[in-house]
């Protein structure tokens, strides 16, 4: 059975982009919310460490905890897009989870889908200046895929708008080449402020649940977060097993095959991290 729908599929090659509501369930959500959870525990500890913090702020809820402590340490830098430091067993869970590679099945069109190498968390906290992305193509992330489709799914774990920094994305300009990157203040790479200027961005508001899904080539930004909590999501990616690039290929796994032999194991996908620290990646 599809998990979308033909009309659904023709929006996103179409449009470049496509947001799917409500296709992930509340126990998918609780392993996501897990991982980031675990993850927040670890920074603050780390914070606690240096001498910067003396409470841990451990009764504060999801949306609020890592703000807390932040502002009580003195805003400290911490890794913004957390990836070695969320590669658990919980987040090979997540990355695998049958409801999002259906939908990655649908629009890849084959059985044999690859769980790309490249996954984030995004803590994105309020007027946070270096975890503002800029418009910019995945792509330019990961340049083998320039002529590759690597599907791009960006899931909310809290309810986003445009106040507490919902993406946006410019439609159909997918259809155009991947541009070069160039990198702002902040070490971001994106689309040169001549692009950027003329593009029309449709702002996507979304619930706990849904998923927004794009293709590599699909311009797309982060807006501010302008409000008094935490903005929680996960993005990740997918591509066909066959021709899958190095890029994906690296970390990354064998997420569903034809050939049962061929899909990843959880403690295979594991060993690949063990010798990497903390911090890097």
């Amino acid at each position: 059975m599809k998990a979308l729908t033909h009309d659904q599929r023709d929006f996103y090659f179409a449009e470049g982009y496509l947001h799917v509501r409500g296709i992930v369930s509340d126990e998918t959500l609780l392993l996501g919310r897990k991982v980031l959870t675990e993850w927040t525990h670890w920074q603050i500890s780390q914070w606690l460490e240096q001498g910067l913090l003396e409470d841990g702020f451990e009764e504060a809820p999801f949306e609020k905890r890592l703000l807390l402590a932040w502002q009580e340490a003195g805003k400290p830098g911490y890794v913004r897009s957390p990836r070695r430091d969320i590669a658990t067993a919980d987040m090979f869970r997540f990355l695998g989870n049958p409801e999002l590679v259906d939908v990655a099945e649908d629009l890849l069109d084959t059985p044999d889908v690859l769980a790309h190498g490249v996954f984030n968390a995004r803590p994105k906290l309020p007027d946070q200046l270096w975890t503002d992305t800029p418009w910019h193509q995945d792509a330019q992330y990961y340049t083998e895929a320039e002529h590759k489709h690597v599907v791009s799914m960006w899931i909310p774990m809290v309810p986003v708008g445009e106040n507490n920094s919902c993406l946006q994305v410019a439609p159909k300009e997918h259809r155009g080449a991947l541009q070069e990157a160039v990198a702002d203040e902040t070490g971001f790479i994106g689309l040169s402020p001549e692009l950027q200027k003329d593009l029309d961005g449709v702002s996507i508001e979304m619930q706990p649940g849904d998923v927004l899904c794009f293709t590599e080539r699909t311009p797309h930004r982060a807006l501010p977060n302008q409000s008094d909590s935490v903005r929680w999501s996960m993005d990740i990616r997918f591509e066909a097993l066959a021709g899958a690039t190095s890029e994906g290929s690296d970390k990354g796994f064998v997420a569903r095959s034809t050939d049962p032999s061929r899909v990843t194991s959880c403690e295979a996908w594991l060993a690949l991290w063990k010798d990497m620290p903390r911090g890097t990646y």
